[in-house]
């Protein structure tokens, strides 16, 4: 991608907005005449790759390519922060339908340049697009939905009061809500504290509702609106994901009135040591849940399952982003 392409690109991954902050810089070989990039990014765990492509991208070009990384919980704030400068990110991570929305109005269409045309015709369908425009390049495919424990599932489908045989009988909203129900009543004599993982509000945590169970009534609210984004939604499925939510809220080892100050790592806690059978969230989980109470081979996922309970609308599932994290 050459210098000048693009004044600010949003690259669109739903992430994990966390880790410490880092400047890479492109070193000697920097030539101020030939450009700038200044890249804002939010996935902690590719930082060393992000320096290392910088460094061979200035060694390349000449051009000097910055790369910061937002904190735990702080990207969007030190977002708005650098926008504000003078010398602000060129590029930026977008993560999901909520940011794209506070960010939009600093990308610029990117259809026409050289990158974009580098995309498969499904990294371009995955591009957030608006009125024949489009704003974001997808880089990024990894998996979320609902991570178990096979073991405590096992375990409860042997019992007499159990509404299932077996994990493969959980297909549907209907079927996971009756089990997660269940799993809480008898927690005491399965000796775990909860069925889900407390749906933590503190700002470290809060992704998993706004860019992963948001993203899947929004998806299907736009599919029906022909696009794939619009700040403006009637809020036709939300009656499906506030189920699955309130079933969270329900079934957690947490009292609702506390959750606001649950963060990311007493959340992942709960599940990493064997606490509660079910966690929403990604395959980057696995680094915080390894080692720990619950052993790789007990890991399974299910789809993110949400229905409502008068049947009115359709059940949704779905477990891989459009465009990643």
């Amino acid at each position: 991608m050459r210098q000048g392409i693009i004044t600010k690109t949003c690259a669109v991954a739903a992430a994990l907005a966390m880790g410490v902050s880092l400047a890479a810089c492109g070193g000697g070989s920097a030539d101020s005449d030939k450009g700038h990039v200044y890249f804002m990014n939010n996935k902690s765990e590719v930082v060393d790759q992000y320096k290392q492509l910088a460094e061979m991208y200035t060694e390349k070009t000449g051009v000097q390519v910055d790369v910061q990384t937002g904190a735990s919980g702080t990207y969007d704030a030190t977002m708005s922060s650098e926008l504000a400068k003078s010398n602000a990110p060129t590029m930026f991570n977008i993560s999901g339908f909520d940011q794209f929305a506070k960010y939009q109005k600093y990308c610029e269409p990117l259809q026409d340049t050289e990158v974009y045309k580098l995309l498969t015709d499904d990294g371009k369908a995955y591009s957030y697009t608006i009125d024949g425009d489009s704003f974001t390049l997808p880089y990024a495919a990894e998996w979320y939905g609902i991570i178990y424990n096979k073991k405590i599932i096992n375990d409860y489908a042997s019992k007499n009061y159990a509404v299932i045989k077996s994990a493969d009988d959980i297909k549907d909203y209907k079927t996971l809500k009756a089990v997660a129900e269940s799993i809480n009543e008898h927690k005491d004599d399965l000796g775990v504290d909860g069925a889900f993982a407390t749906p933590g509000l503190d700002a470290s945590d809060t992704y998993r509702f706004a860019a992963h169970m948001g993203r899947i009534p929004l998806y299907y609210e736009y599919k029906d609106m022909n696009t794939t984004f619009s700040k403006t939604i009637k809020g036709t499925y939300l009656d499906n994901y506030k189920d699955l939510f309130d079933l969270e809220l329900e079934t957690s080892p947490t009292d609702p009135s506390l959750v606001s100050s649950k963060t990311y790592d007493d959340v992942t806690s709960e599940f990493a040591l064997g606490q509660v059978a079910f966690y929403p969230n990604g395959v980057w989980a696995y680094t915080q849940i390894k080692g720990n109470e619950v052993a790789d081979d007990d890991l399974g996922m299910l789809p993110y399952y949400m229905g409502s309970r008068v049947r009115k609308r359709p059940v949704l599932r779905a477990c891989m982003t459009p465009a990643g994290r």
